[in-house]
């Protein structure tokens, strides 16, 4: 199992973080992304410690040619990629439909679901070279006749999720297995901007989420799923 090339997008905190450090027990080499140089170095050396190369990326993923480059540059390299996990988002701007800030708007539409596609775009000739691509979502899905204030977040996390559904169903017959995870409340920052009075202690750590995950990409044959993670 020690021969798996992986990468990981949202590396440096919360699930991304710990879905890394999962992964590490199983792969022979991990790209880890984020803009944050200093936590993605904490993330690299907890990877290294299973014996596992860990390659940092400082990437925003905004950046206009970033993504692509990137996916030239491992292709040249290792030629294809086992796994891709999505993990990067932010929520920034909870607020009335008609109080959000255009920017902020257009910062969360940009990482959440344009970032995402070009990815997914990006990186599919990586996925197709490999035995058994995996790609992994990890994303939301929210009953919006019960929240507010979720206009800008909820809308690019929908059509992302939508977007994955159907590149899972265009790619059914080749190797490429491609699902979606939906943890319902876990312990990060990005769940921090939204709530930031809860009670840490009544829901979910990132590591237990991750392991759960990690073992879903490692055993299962399923594609085109959703899978609610409690």
């Amino acid at each position: 199992m020690k021969n798996l090339n992986c990468l990981v997008t949202g590396a440096s905190s919360g699930i991304g973080k710990q879905i890394s450090i999962e992964l590490s027990k199983f792969a022979k080499r991990i790209y880890i992304i984020s803009r944050n140089v200093q936590k993605l170095e904490e993330t690299h050396d907890q990877v290294v410690r299973n014996n596992c190369e860990c390659i940092i990326v400082p990437l925003d993923l905004t950046n206009e040619n970033g993504i692509e480059n990137l996916a030239k540059e491992i292709f040249e390299r290792d030629k294809f990629l086992d796994m891709l996990v999505l993990s990067a988002g932010i929520i920034s701007h909870l607020s009335p439909v008609d109080s959000i800030i255009l920017e902020k708007f257009k910062e969360i539409l940009n990482l959440n679901y344009t970032s995402n596609f070009r990815m997914i775009k990006s990186f599919h000739p990586l996925l197709k070279n490999s035995k058994n691509g995996k790609i992994a979502l990890i994303s939301s899905i929210m009953d919006t006749s019960k929240e507010y204030y979720w206009g800008a977040y909820q809308p690019t996390m929908t059509g992302l999720n939508e977007l994955f559904l159907t590149y899972a169903k265009e790619n059914k017959n080749t190797k490429i297995m491609a699902n979606i995870f939906c943890p319902k409340a876990v312990n990060t920052e990005l769940r921090d901007t939204a709530m930031p009075g809860e009670d840490k202690s009544k829901i979910s750590s990132s590591r237990e989420v991750a392991r759960i995950i990690v073992n879903h990409l490692l055993n299962s044959t399923n594609t085109g799923k959703i899978i609610n993670i409690d």
